[in-house]
């Protein structure tokens, strides 16, 4: 991870950010499973940085949908690790950002029940409660 150099983020730490690298904007974010820690590194556009920055609610969903898609793929004692692809971070990326805030709770709603996550996992996880 590469802080040194950091463009945006919502809180140090162990926490997703962007940088800029000689090439561009990269998005970067932790996963942690049992006792493997890796990060994921992507390229990102200024257009997806402005709208990392026009709304925490994204960045967080975001990093929610990032988290457990990368999670999936390695982890202590995983039967068939594999890499996280350029074009899975794309899709998932595109469905966050450029929905709007009522569909974008829709599909984090599906999201969850298709990885078979609590009802309340993503306001756990990022701290954000949907819109009544």
């Amino acid at each position: 991870m590469k802080r040194e150099n950091e463009v945006y983020s919502l809180n140090g730490g162990y926490s997703p950010f962007i940088y800029k690298s000689k090439t561009g904007l990269i998005y970067c974010f932790p996963v942690s499973s049992g006792h493997a820690d890796m990060s994921f590194e992507f390229d990102i556009s200024e257009q997806d940085l402005d709208m990392l920055k026009s709304s925490n609610y994204k960045f967080k969903a975001l990093y929610y949908i990032l988290f457990n898609e990368a999670q999936s793929t390695f982890g202590t004692g995983h039967p068939s690790p594999r890499k996280y692809t350029v074009d899975e971070f794309e899709d998932a990326k595109n469905k966050v950002l450029y929905k709007s805030e009522n569909d974008l709770q829709l599909y984090i709603t599906e999201f969850s029940k298709r990885w078979n996550l609590g009802e309340n996992y993503f306001q756990c996880f990022s701290n954000n409660t949907f819109k009544k």
